[in-house]
């Protein structure tokens, strides 16, 4: 039988022996190195996204843009439908006050025929569009004018001009008789403007 003192030399060399294993196993085991963002924001963000609230809130943020988007989208496409409905109209409108004009000057024999033959200058004698009708040539002009790009938009300036040369003969006319005789400088000088303005606004 052991005595109390080999009892505890005993226990003490199996202790001793423990901790010998135990440091030998720990050495032997490698180290694992930490997963970088494996418990920081990034981990956190993607849980979120992945629950039933994060899918909420990200599809709801997808949907409100992707509806705002479509919606600029309609009112891009709202615009450009309206502008050129107006460029269509505006364009209609003059072409009818020139050709009107041509076929009024044509037959103008007094200083009255021809006032009549320029009152398209200022106002339409037939309703085609009746928004338009008391609307002047050099109005209709400056409102097709942001509507359009380039060749285009140069020969609206140039017709313009001329047709600031109508109003300033029509001005003219307007201090003489009605029953003068049209001169024939005058009538070709009036022919001669409006046809240039109709070359420009046919131009292709």
């Amino acid at each position: 039988m052991l005595t109390e003192v080999e009892a505890k030399r005993i226990a003490a060399e199996e202790r001793y022996r423990y901790e010998i294993r135990k440091s030998l196993a720990e050495a032997e085991t490698p180290a694992v190195a930490p997963v970088p963002g494996k418990d920081g924001f990034g981990k956190k963000l993607y849980e979120f996204l992945n629950s039933s609230v994060g899918m909420w809130l990200l599809s709801s943020v997808v949907l409100t843009g992707g509806a705002a988007i479509l919606q600029q989208i309609q009112h891009n496409h709202e615009i450009d439908q309206k502008n050129r409905q107006d460029l269509t109209s505006h364009k209609f409108e003059i072409q009818h006050r020139l050709d009107s004009m041509t076929f009024l000057l044509r037959r103008a024999k007094t200083v009255g025929e021809a006032k009549n033959a320029l009152n398209g200058v200022f106002k339409s004698a037939i309703p085609l569009t009746p928004e338009l009708q008391n609307r002047s040539l050099a109005s209709l002009y400056m409102s097709i004018q942001p509507l359009l790009a380039g060749t285009d938009k140069q020969k609206t300036t140039e017709a313009f001009e001329l047709v600031r040369q109508l109003e300033e003969s029509e001005l003219l006319l307007q201090s003489q008789p009605d029953d003068k005789l049209l001169d024939t400088a005058e009538h070709a000088k009036l022919t001669k403007v409006i046809t240039a303005i109709q070359k420009l606004h046919f131009a292709p």
